[in-house]
């Protein structure tokens, strides 16, 4: 019986610790309306990745600015990274003219000259020979290459930086409810081993938030099962 009620009270343990930890994911969560908070996170790579791809002047009423704002809008919405990916190239290919057509050409890495003469042809709605057709094909799939890689790597780091915001809020929550718990003077709180379970309780919050429910009635039902061999 001792040890089931020890396998319950583990239980109960796992369970808080993963609310404790849904509970900093919300935190994070709300700071997306200060100024955009945790969904500032990652974009940086992006930004950068096209700006180089979409310089000069503007075309077909596109300025590099109002790309960079429509790219951010949407990832600030969180909209999946396919669609953000194809809304990217479509709007840097619009945003390609003989005047930026060089520089686009050097950040992508394929020739200036027969891009700018794409561009211009594009523009006035000429047909394309063979191997301007060619290159374009080249621009066309370094440009996707450049962008999955940009969308991947700001993903990544938007994971990892919204984890680590939530593992801070997490350890200060359990700091907090520690003290309070323990009902003290926060010096005597700082000296006492409550302190250190709170740390581990916070550490923990993160990790275990999407699978305590699941881990917690898993540990109870093998705890009983292994009580019913033994039986």
């Amino acid at each position: 019986m001792s040890v089931s009620l020890s396998s319950m009270q583990l239980g109960h343990i796992i369970t808080a610790v993963g609310g404790l930890g849904t509970a900093a994911f919300g935190l994070v969560d709300s700071t997306k309306v200060f100024w955009g908070g945790v969904n500032r996170i990652g974009f940086g790579k992006i930004k950068v990745t096209v700006t180089a791809l979409t310089p000069g002047t503007a075309a077909n009423g596109l300025s590099q600015a109002k790309i960079i704002s429509t790219l951010r809008a949407n990832w600030y919405n969180g909209q999946d990274l396919a669609s953000q990916k194809a809304v990217a190239k479509s709007l840097i290919k619009l945003g390609l003219n003989a005047g930026n057509a060089a520089a686009v050409a050097d950040a992508a890495g394929v020739d200036r000259t027969v891009l700018q003469s794409v561009a211009t042809k594009m523009t006035a709605g000429t047909a394309l020979t063979s191997s301007e057709s060619d290159v374009f094909a080249r621009f066309d799939l370094i440009l996707t290459a450049m962008l999955d890689e940009a969308y991947q790597n700001g993903d990544q780091r938007y994971t990892n930086g919204t984890r680590t915001w939530a593992g801070v809020f997490a350890v200060l929550l359990a700091l907090a409810g520690g003290w309070v718990v323990k009902g003290c003077g926060f010096f005597e709180f700082v000296g006492s081993n409550d302190l250190w379970r709170a740390l581990i309780a916070g550490v923990l919050a993160v990790p275990l938030a999407p699978v305590a429910k699941n881990l917690s009635s898993a540990l109870v039902a093998a705890v009983n099962s292994m009580q019913l061999l033994k039986k």
